[in-house]
C-alpha cells in the first residue's frame, strides 16, 4: 500500500492535538514550551498504521507559517472542530489553505461534545460545517462527532481513515526526485537529518541530490520512513534523510532537495492568482505581501493590477529571496500585515526571461491549462528552443506526459532532442529569408554568409540556426556553400567599374604569389575605400578565386594549390614537416608562414604533432 500522509487543521485549542494522541497513541508536542502552554507551536509528526502518517499543525493564528509548512506535504486534511464552539476563524482560514493548495477532501472531527449536553445544537454546528465545506469546496469523507471524555467515536474515526485510504497511490507528476524540507535537526552518530513529504519521483540511499535554494550538493546516507530503514523513498513518503557533506545549520525549514540540475531557484515568477471568496483585502500594485511555496514562507510584491474578493489574474510576482519551484507548483498569498490568508495561486512561468515589456505581454497571455501553455511557449520562444530534458524539468512532469503532449501536438524533435513545432519552423524560416535579402541588399557582392554571422545578427541559439539551415537546404532554398550558405538562384548584378575593381583586387592578391597578403595591405595599394576592399575580396573569395586564411591574411586560389602541390610532392619522400622545411619550400618568412600552417592544420592538409607536421588526411582529396 502507498503511503499517506494526514494533515489535521482547525482553530486554536478545538483539540487537534488530543484527537492525534487519541488516534495514534503519541503525543505530537515534542517542544517543552508546548507541553508548558499546552499549545501546539511546531509541527508535530505521528503514525496511525505502517502507511498513514500523520501532520499534527498548530492552530493559533502566530503560527499560520508553521501551518503552511504542514499543509504543503499532506495528501488529505483531518479538519477538526469543537462542538461547543463550532466553525471559529482559523477553522476556515485553515480549510482555505488547505484547497487552495490542492488539498480538497478529508475527514472532519467534531471534538469535545462531551462539553454539548443539546443534541440539537451539534446537529446545526454540523449544518453550519457541511454548509462551510461546501462553500469552499472541501469534499467530506465524513463527519465523526467525538467524546473527549470517554473516547467514543474516536475507534470510527481511524476506521474510516484506514478504508478511505487503502487503495489511494501519489501519483509523480515528474520523474525526477524533489522534497520540500519541513524538519532539520542533527542526530549524534548520524549527523544531519531533515524530513519531508516525497513531492515526486524516487530518491536511493547513495544518490546525490541538489539543495534548494543554496545550490549545495548532498548524498543520501541514509533513509528511515515510517519509523524502519529503507533503501529508497518514493512519491507520496513521509521520510527521513541522513544527509552527507552538509552542516545541519546550512539547512532550514522551506529547503528543497531535488535530482541534480532538475531545478532553477527564481526571484522573479508570473502566476494565475485567485482571490478568496471572503477576503476584505484588495491586492494592489507593487503590494509587500507574503508567499507560501512548499514549505517556505517569502516576501515579494505583486505586479499586474488591482484584484479584489473572489477574482482571479495572471500577474507578475518578485520575491525579496529565491525559491526552487517549477511550473504548476501551487501556492497561498498572505497579506503583509496584520496577516490574513487572502488568495492561492499557481505558477506559470518559473522564470521569465527578457524586457519589463515582453515580461508583461507574456503575463498577460500565458494561458492557465499546462497543454496549452506549453505549446504557447513552444511557438513564442522558437528563437530559443528547448531540449525534450528541459522541458520536463521546467513543467516537472514525466517522460511519459511529456511524450504524450508531443504526440499531441505533432511536435518534431532534432536529433539533438531540441522540440519545436511547424508554426516556429515557418517563422524562422521566413525571419532567415528576409535576413539574407537584407543582408544582400547592404552587400550585393557578399551572396555567401557565415554561420557565424547569421547567428549574431539574428540572436538565435545556434543549435536552431543549425536546424533550420538544414531543413532549408533540405529544400533547396538555401545553398551550402564554403565558407557559409547562400539562397538559390542569387547572384549580383556588376557594372562596367565593379569589374574593373574587382580585377585590380584580384590582380593585387595574385601578385602576392606564395605570400599572404593582409587586407589592410590590399587596401593601402589599391586605394579604395576599406568597406569596399572587404566586399570585392568576399566577391572573390565566392567565385573560388582568393581563399581565407583566417587573422586577415588572403591568398591567391591558384598559388594556394601550387603550394599544396608541393607539399604533396614532399611527403611523397619524408613523413615530417618542420616550420624550416615549410619556409624552404615556400619562401615566405616566420611572420606569413605561421598563418598559412595554421589554414593547412584547421583543414587537415598537415596535422601538427609538436614543432612538425605530419600529412594529413585531406592532402590526399
Amino acid at each position: 500500500m502507498a503511503q499517506v500522509v494526514v494533515g489535521t487543521a482547525g482553530h486554536i485549542d478545538h483539540g487537534k492535538t488530543s484527537l492525534v494522541k487519541a488516534l495514534t497513541g503519541t503525543n505530537t508536542d515534542r517542544l517543552i514550551e508546548e507541553k508548558d502552554r499546552g499549545m501546539t507551536i511546531d509541527l508535530g509528526f505521528a503514525y496511525l498504521s505502517d502507511s498513514i502518517a500523520i501532520i499534527d499543525v498548530p492552530g493559533h493564528e502566530k503560527f499560520i507559517r508553521n501551518m503552511a509548512a504542514g499543509a504543503a506535504n499532506i495528501h488529505f486534511g483531518l479538519l477538526v472542530i469543537a462542538a461547543d464552539d463550532g466553525v471559529m476563524p482559523q477553522t476556515r482560514e485553515h480549510l482555505d489553505i488547505l484547497t487552495l493548495l490542492g488539498v480538497n477532501k478529508g475527514w472532519v472531527a467534531l471534538t469535545k461534545t462531551d462539553l454539548v449536553q443539546d443534541e440539537e445544537w451539534i446537529d446545526l454546528v454540523e449544518l453550519d460545517i457541511s454548509e462551510l465545506l461546501e462553500e469552499i469546496g472541501f469534499e467530506p469523507f465524513g463527519i465523526h462527532r467525538i467524546n473527549n471524555l470517554t473516547g467514543e467515536g474516536v475507534g470510527e474515526l481511524k476506521t474510516d481513515i484506514i478504508l478511505k485510504t487503502e487503495d489511494f497511490q501519489s501519483e509523480s507528476m515528474s520523474d525526477y526526485f524533489r522534497l520540500n524540507v519541513d524538519r532539520v535537526f542533527s542526530k549524534t552518530g548520524f549527523g544531519t537529518v531533515i524530513t519531508g513529504t516525497v513531492q515526486n519521483g524516487i530518491a536511493k540511499v547513495g544518490d546525490e541530490l541538489d539543495i534548494f535554494p543554496s545550490k549545495l550538493k548532498t548524498k543520501i546516507r541514509g533513509i528511515q520512513s515510517h519509523g524502519g530503514s529503507k533503501n529508497h523513498t518514493e512519491t507520496g513518503d513521509r521520510a527521513a534523510l541522513n544527509l552527507a557533506h552538509v552542516k545541519s545549520s546550512e539547512l532550514f525549514r522551506g529547503t528543497v532537495l531535488a535530482t541534480p540540475k532538475c531545478l532553477q531557484v527564481s526571484f522573479r515568477l508570473i502566476a494565475n492568482i485567485s482571490m478568496t471568496q471572503t477576503t476584505n483585502w484588495v491586492i494592489k500594485n507593487k503590494q509587500r505581501l507574503r508567499f507560501y511555496f512548499g514549505t517556505a514562507e517569502i516576501l515579494g510584491r505583486v505586479s499586474g493590477g488591482k484584484l479584489e474578493k473572489g477574482q482571479t489574474g495572471n500577474v507578475i510576482i518578485d520575491l525579496e529571496t529565491p525559491v526552487a519551484i517549477a511550473m504548476d507548483d501551487k501556492f497561498f498569498i498572505r497579506s503583509y500585515s496584520p496577516m490574513e490568508t487572502i488568495a492561492g495561486g499557481k505558477v506559470l512561468d518559473p522564470n521569465p526571461v527578457g524586457k519589463w515589456s515582453e515580461i508583461k505581454d507574456r503575463r498577460e497571455q500565458l494561458p492557465l491549462n499546462s497543454k496549452e501553455r506549453f505549446v504557447y511557449l513552444i511557438d513564442e520562444d522558437w528563437r530559443f528552443p528547448k531540449s525534450k530534458e528541459a522541458w520536463k524539468s521546467l513543467f516537472f512532469i514525466s517522460h511519459v506526459k511529456l511524450e504524450i503532449w508531443i504526440n499531441d501536438l505533432e511536435l518534431i524533435e532534432s536529433n539533438s532532442g531540441i522540440l519545436y513545432s511547424k508554426t516556429g519552423l515557418l517563422k524562422a524560416n521566413d525571419d532567415l529569408l528576409s535576413f539574407f535579402n537584407q543582408s544582400y541588399n547592404k552587400n550585393p557582392f557578399r551572396s555567401i554568409l557565415s554561420s557565424d554571422g547569421i547567428l549574431t545578427q539574428l540572436n538565435w541559439s545556434e543549435d536552431w540556426l543549425t536546424i533550420v539551415l538544414n531543413e532549408m537546404v533540405k529544400s533547396q532554398v538555401v545553398l551550402e556553400e564554403k565558407g557559409g550558405y547562400s539562397l538559390e538562384g542569387y547572384s549580383a548584378e556588376f557594372s562596367q567599374k565593379d569589374l574593373e575593381e574587382l580585377g585590380k583586387i584580384e590582380t593585387l592578391i595574385s601578385q602576392s604569389g606564395f605570400e599572404p597578403i593582409l587586407l589592410k595591405e590590399i587596401t593601402d595599394a589599391s586605394g579604395f575605400k576599406p568597406k569596399r576592399v572587404g566586399d570585392l575580396v568576399h566577391l572573390l573569395f565566392d567565385q573560388g578565386k582568393v581563399e581565407n586564411l583566417g587573422k586577415n591574411f588572403w591568398l591567391n586560389r591558384t598559388n594556394l594549390e601550387t603550394i599544396l602541390h608541393d607539399i604533396r610532392e614532399y611527403f611523397s619522400s619524408k613523413d615530417q614537416l618542420t616550420i624550416s622545411d615549410f619556409k624552404d619550400i615556400t619562401g615566405l618568412s616566420r611572420k606569413t608562414a605561421i598563418p598559412l600552417l595554421e589554414y593547412l592544420d584547421k583543414y587537415k592538409f598537415t596535422q601538427r604533432e609538436d614543432n612538425f607536421r605530419l600529412q594529413g588526411d585531406a592532402l590526399h582529396d
